[in-house]
């Protein structure tokens, strides 16, 4: 049985090495025993179609970039509206989950509209950039979720944000951070994501098993568990 996973615009949105991301998914998918099939697109595609795509997955980008693909993103909005309401996993890290909510404002004021998926919206600047380590917190299933945070802008309307923030070493501006919709997530948390949180993978792996029809093997990744244990710790412990 063969899983799509959609990996949007890897050639504007991977500053952070966040295609490791979509290599993780992969390679627990195939213990799953599904053959994976990687599926690109870009701007120069006429169109995107998230019909028949079982994962969809977006990293982080210069926030130049970052606005260009949410123009061209603007013009599948219906076809990903349907999928987000359909339940297809999804995974925004970074600043790509800026795009899913009612919009940006840029250094010069303007505000460009986003996908409205959320209501939250960033208001950026050019003095500097904010940056730290991190430690969120899901309100449901008290997860606690670790990575870092580089940003050029804050929050201006919270609505929606779902994550508290519980420890932060650094400058990052953040009290809540995160959305969650069916099953699309979205986390300003940069890098592979998913080797320092196994959860949200063995999450959407479950989700992704289920949508298939197929019974979820249970693996454990324990040098991703420890890593996830070791950061937290030490993040916790650490004097600010």
């Amino acid at each position: 049985m063969t899983v799509k996973i959609l990996y949007l615009y890897p050639d504007f949105m991977n500053l952070y090495g966040d295609n490791g991301n979509v290599r993780i998914m992969k390679r627990r998918l195939e213990d799953q025993g599904f053959d994976v099939e990687i599926l690109s697109a870009t701007i120069t595609d006429e169109n995107i179609s998230f019909e028949d795509v079982d994962f969809v997955y977006m990293g982080s980008g210069y926030e130049s970039n970052r606005n260009l693909v949410l123009e061209h993103m603007k013009k599948f909005r219906e076809g990903f509206v349907q999928a987000v309401d359909e339940g297809v996993p999804m995974l925004f890290t970074g600043n790509s989950y800026d795009i899913l909510g009612k919009g940006i404002t840029t250094p010069d004021f303007t505000f460009t509209e986003g996908l409205g998926i959320f209501d939250f919206t960033f208001k950026e600047q050019l003095k500097k950039r904010f940056t730290g380590d991190v430690v969120l917190e899901e309100p449901e299933s008290k997860e606690r979720f670790v990575g870092f945070v580089n940003r050029a802008g804050e929050p201006e309307v919270q609505d929606d944000l779902m994550c508290s923030v519980v420890k932060i070493i650094g400058d990052v501006p953040l009290t809540k951070d995160g959305v969650r919709k069916n099953n699309l997530i979205g986390l300003s948390l940069i890098g592979p994501l998913l080797l320092k949180n196994p959860w949200i993978a063995d999450m959407f792996v479950k989700i992704i098993c289920e949508r298939k029809g197929t019974e979820v093997k249970q693996i454990s990744y324990p040098h991703s568990e420890k890593s996830h244990e070791k950061t937290l710790k030490a993040l916790l412990e650490a004097e600010v």
